[in-house]
C-alpha cells in the first residue's frame, strides 16, 4: 500500500488525527495535533482517505503512554494517548467547531465555559453491556473489533469500574467450570449478553440467553459472589437487540437496588436506565439545578426514573415515553414522599404538544441528541421563558441553536466532560426568551 507524510492539524469529533494529502482530508487513529506521521493509506474514496500510523516523525508533547494495554487494538476510546488536561479544551473546541459550521454566530463572543472535567478519568464506567464470546476453548464477555478477528477481552478494562472488572473475572470462570457455551443461531441456544451494574457498591447482572435459559447451578455459584445482590435473565432469539422489550425473569436476589444521590435514595429496577458514570451524572444535574429558579413551573422531558426531579421543589410536570422510567419514578416519588411532579408516560413529542398548549410553563428542561420540530414549535408557540437543553451532539446541537435564535438568547453553554477518553461529552445549554 502507498505511504505519505503527514502533518496533523486538529482530532476529529471521534477523537482520529485530521491532516492533508494533496488537499484531500485524511483520517488517522492515534495522532495527535501537531504530530507528523507516516502513514499507510488504508482506504481512499473521493470525498477522504484513511490512513494508518506506521511510523511517528515528530511526536506531540501532550502524547503519553496509553492508560489502556488494549489501546492498539481496542477501538472504543479514542483519546488513550492524550494527557486529560488537553481532553477539556478539545472537546469545547469541537464545540465551538459546531457552532462555526452551523450559525451565524460569532463564537468567540458566545458565553462557553471552560468544559467540567471529571474527577476520576479511570474506572469510572458503573454500566457494562458485552457480548458472549467463544474463544480458544472457553466463553468470554469480549468484543470483536469492528471489519477485524481481533477480540478484546473486557474483563481488565481501564474504563470500566474496578469491581464490574473483578466480577466479570469471576462470573466468566463459573461459566467455564459448567462449560456454558456463547449462543448459536442455528439451535437458539447459549448466552448472547451479560450486562452488569454497579449500583452504590452492589453488582446487578442481566443475562441475555437463548431459549435454553440459565441452569440453576450456574445461578447458584454466581450468587455466592459477594457483590452480586441480583441476578436476571431475558430470553431472546431475535435479532434485534432491544433486550429491554422483553420480559426480564429474576433468578436471584432483590428487585430493587438503591442508589443515593443529593442526600436522597432512590431504587432502581432492572429496566430503568442507571447512569453510566453516576458522579458525572450527579454535576451535570447539579448544573442543571442551578440554572433554575425557585418558584417556577417546570416542563421536564425525557425525565428517566426522576433523579433530578425528585430533587426539586418546584411545581413539575415529567414526561418519559418508557413505562418502566415512569413506574420507577412513582415508586420513588412514594417513598420519598414527594408530591411536586405529575408523571406522564407518553410519546414526548405528543406530549411536549399537548402539555405546552394546556398549561403555562416558565421552563422547560430537554435532554435529547436533538431538537425535534415539535419541541421547537411548542416552546416557541408556548412562550416558555426559559430552555435547559442536554445534547451530546454538538452538530446537532449548533442547528438547534441557530433555529431558535431569533425568539432565544444564550445565556450559558457548559460542556461537561461525562466520558472521559472517548470523544463523547454534553453541553447543557441555557436560554432565555428575547
Amino acid at each position: 500500500m502507498r505511504k505519505e507524510r503527514v502533518e496533523i492539524k486538529k482530532l476529529g469529533i471521534n477523537g482520529e488525527g485530521i491532516g492533508y494529502i494533496e488537499k484531500k482530508i485524511c483520517f488517522i487513529q492515534d495522532a495527535l495535533p501537531g504530530e507528523i506521521v507516516d502513514v499507510e493509506i488504508i482506504e481512499r474514496t473521493r470525498q477522504f482517505t484513511k490512513g494508518k500510523v506506521v511510523r511517528y516523525i515528530q511526536k506531540s508533547p501532550y502524547r503519553q503512554p496509553s492508560v489502556c494495554k488494549e489501546y492498539t487494538n481496542c477501538q472504543g476510546c479514542a483519546l488513550t494517548t492524550l494527557e486529560y488536561s488537553k481532553h477539556l479544551s478539545f472537546k469545547k473546541g469541537l464545540l465551538k467547531d459546531a457552532l462555526k459550521k452551523y450559525t451565524h454566530f460569532d463564537v468567540e463572543r458566545l458565553p462557553i465555559q471552560k468544559t467540567i472535567k471529571a474527577p476520576e478519568t479511570l474506572h469510572y464506567r458503573q454500566v457494562v453491556s458485552l457480548p458472549i464470546t467463544y474463544f480458544k476453548g472457553k466463553v468470554h464477555a469480549g468484543i470483536f473489533q469492528r471489519e477485524t478477528k481481533y477480540l478484546t477481552l473486557m474483563n481488565q478494562c481501564s474504563m470500566q469500574d474496578s469491581l464490574i472488572n473483578t466480577c466479570i473475572q469471576k462470573i466468566e470462570d463459573i461459566l467455564n467450570e459448567h462449560h456454558v457455551r456463547d449462543y448459536n443461531d442455528k439451535v437458539k441456544k447459549g448466552l448472547r449478553f451479560m450486562r452488569m451494574r454497579n449500583i452504590d457498591g452492589q453488582i446487578q447482572v442481566l443475562f441475555v440467553t437463548g431459549q435454553d435459559g440459565m441452569k440453576q447451578e450456574v445461578i447458584n455459584d454466581i450468587s455466592q459472589i459477594p457483590e452480586v445482590k441480583s441476578i436476571w435473565y431475558t430470553i431472546n432469539t431475535t435479532r434485534y437487540q432491544q433486550f429491554e422489550m422483553q420480559g426480564y425473569k429474576k433468578a436471584y436476589g432483590q428487585s430493587y437496588l438503591p442508589f443515593h444521590c443529593f442526600d436522597q435514595k432512590y431504587l432502581y429496577s432492572i429496566k430503568s436506565e442507571f447512569p453510566v458514570y453516576p458522579q458525572m451524572e450527579k454535576i451535570k444535574l447539579d448544573t442543571i439545578r442551578s440554572l433554575l429558579s425557585e418558584d417556577s413551573k417546570i416542563l421536564s422531558l425525557n425525565c428517566g426514573i426522576g433523579l433530578l426531579e425528585l430533587s426539586l421543589k418546584q411545581n413539575i410536570v415529567a414526561v418519559d415515553e418508557k413505562n418502566y422510567h415512569i413506574h420507577d419514578a412513582k415508586e420513588n416519588a412514594k417513598f420519598l414522599v414527594k408530591d411536586n411532579v405529575q408523571w406522564i408516560c407518553q410519546n414526548v413529542h405528543e406530549a411536549c404538544i399537548q402539555q405546552c398548549k394546556k398549561n403555562h410553563f416558565d421552563e422547560v428542561i430537554v435532554r435529547s441528541s436533538e431538537l425535534s420540530d415539535a419541541f421547537k414549535q411548542s416552546f416557541i408557540l408556548s412562550k416558555i421563558k426559559h430552555i435547559i437543553y442536554v445534547s451530546d451532539h454538538p452538530s446537532s446541537l449548533a442547528k438547534d441553536l441557530e433555529e431558535l435564535d431569533k425568539y432565544y438568547r444564550i445565556e450559558k453553554i457548559i460542556p461537561i466532560d461525562t466520558y472521559p477518553y472517548s470523544a463523547k461529552f454534553d453541553t447543557v445549554v441555557s436560554l432565555i426568551r428575547k
